[in-house]
């Protein structure tokens, strides 16, 4: 998307005491709007423990372990649904929440962006409510559960100065109608004597907003069955229901034009007072028709919605050799996503959302691996592993696009051990590691990823024999990230380069019950 003007064959003789220009042509580039929002996949996906588009903070347990897929607890119906099959004949439910909030930060040293540069823009992300609600029923060799919770996304982010690919479309007006504006200065100066600097043009101002929520509910269940004594196997599947919401807009954009010319104002308003200090000479009779143009594509409004649903299967096995170690496998296959776009009251960022046109956004399949080992009764070891297949998903969302984001498929492992300090107190601690496989087509001021490393930490008490409770928190630590790129200003490129950045954490409590 660019701006070109161009000023061809500019004559200029004297003709009854006037000054005339004839062969004057203002000529606009065929094009899109002048800004629009690029939404894209910014807020879908994983915002917290995972994959690029998976939660797997799926338990209060999971916060203070970080590593529970040899799990045969209640969350064993997410973590590891062969697993159930250790529990005592009897009904289980588990009922938790966790508070998260996350700050996502891009730097961008776009030489004409307003402010101190490199500029900085910051996103917080907000999840007060991310419950997982689990069930299940153990009898003999056979095992019945079900899940709820939310599978991808799960919060919202506001950006309250938007992001710098919205704001550097608005900062190209500064040298764009500078640019432009110099053979208006140069013929008039060539006829009068005097440039009367309509291209004196200094920054800009503009108020930006952008808004956006993303909730992936899954709705699960399973059936375990017991083969013998030391091996389980489990099939299930997962019904994803997927929203994602956008909200924002672009207004209030002026320039600051040469005081004598009225200062600050808006694009579309300077070029009509160019216009009219230049007589209002129908050789330049493209002003006001590009001012009219501005006046609509400074102004843009987004209020969307994509929507769609999927199935998941799930197969499990779990593997007990000897009784103090457990061993569980889990392979969730990948969960096709089609969502249909709805636009509210027209507003459809200029063009960017289509009303009833569909995105892909596919979730990967993945392998998950876990092992417990307790070496005494009052001490338990975790490890885990999972291995998203992000390379058999076609990230660029769209079917007739192909842009290849992905080099490497993304791994994820941890390490949590819990002691039991008196017979109903437990602590734990855990670490958990990511290295994703994104290169830099996938990375963009609205959706990144880097490496991470999270620490977590909490404590059990059982209430009652009945009822159990989990608290813990964790923080996550990401690795920052650069791209460098070239913004086209007009048909030339300026070199850019952004840095990204994400700190998150949470907390998370539940409750564990046993009849």
């Amino acid at each position: 998307m660019s701006i070109k003007l161009e000023i061809k064959g500019i004559g200029v003789f004297w003709q009854k005491k006037r000054y005339l220009f004839s062969n004057f042509k203002l000529k606009l580039n065929p094009m899109r709007k002048i800004l629009t929002f690029i939404f894209a996949t910014f807020i879908t996906g994983s915002l917290f423990a995972g994959g690029l588009v998976t939660n797997n903070n799926q338990s209060a347990m999971f916060t203070r372990l970080q590593s529970r897929n040899a799990s045969t607890a209640i969350d064993a119906v997410y973590f590891n649904p062969a697993g159930l099959t250790k529990l005592e004949d009897g009904f289980y439910a588990s009922v938790s929440n966790q508070i998260i909030r996350q700050t996502k930060t891009v730097t961008n040293n776009y030489g004409f962006l307003s402010g101190t540069k490199p500029r900085e823009y910051v996103g917080d992300v907000t999840a007060n409510f991310f419950p997982d609600v689990y069930v299940g029923y153990k009898t003999g060799k056979f095992a019945f559960s079900a899940g709820f919770g939310p599978v991808g996304g799960g919060g919202g982010a506001k950006y309250e100065e938007g992001l710098p690919s919205f704001e550097m479309r608005i900062a190209d007006l500064v040298p764009g109608l500078a640019s432009q504006l110099l053979p208006v200065d140069n013929a008039i100066k060539a006829i009068t004597g005097t440039d009367p600097g309509f291209r004196n043009i200094t920054g800009y101002s503009s108020d930006i907003l952008f808004e956006g929520t993303s909730v992936y509910l899954g709705f699960q269940g399973n059936v375990s069955y017991k083969i013998n004594d030391w091996l389980s196997i489990a099939a299930g599947a997962r019904y994803v229901s997927a929203k994602d919401t956008y909200k924002g807009y672009i207004q209030g954009v002026e320039i600051d034009a040469p005081e004598i010319y009225g200062g600050s104002q808006t694009p579309g308003d300077y070029l009509r007072t160019v216009y009219t200090l230049t007589g209002s000479n129908p050789a330049f009779g493209a002003l006001p028709v590009f001012a009219t143009y501005l006046d609509d594509a400074t102004t843009v409004e987004a209020d969307a919605e994509l929507t769609g649903n999927g199935y998941t299967p799930i197969l499990s096995v779990n593997i007990s050799p000897m009784e103090n170690l457990n061993i569980a496998v889990r392979y969730e296959f990948q969960t096709k996503l089609e969502m249909k776009t709805t636009v509210f009251d027209g507003k459809d960022a200029e063009g960017m959302f289509i009303q009833d046109s569909v995105a892909i956004k596919d979730m990967p399949a993945f392998l998950s691996a876990g092992i417990e080992f307790k070496p005494m009764e009052k001490l338990m070891l975790s490890g885990s592993f999972n291995y998203y297949f992000d390379k058999n998903v076609d990230y660029d969302g769209q079917e007739d696009v192909e842009v290849n984001k992905i080099d490497d498929n993304f791994l994820e492992f941890g390490l949590g051990a819990e002691y039991g300090l008196t017979e109903k107190l437990r602590i734990s601690a855990g670490w958990s590691a990511t290295i994703t496989g994104v290169n830099s087509d996938y990375q963009s001021d609205m959706t990144y990823s880097t490496n991470t490393n999270s620490f977590g930490g909490g404590l059990g008490f059982r209430i009652t024999p009945m009822i159990d409770l989990n608290i813990g928190g964790q923080y996550t630590m990401y690795a920052e990230d650069t791209k460098s790129f070239n913004h086209m200003l007009g048909t030339v490129p300026v070199p850019v380069v952004e840095t990204y950045n994400k700190k998150t954490w949470l907390i998370g409590a539940g409750l564990d019950f046993s009849f």
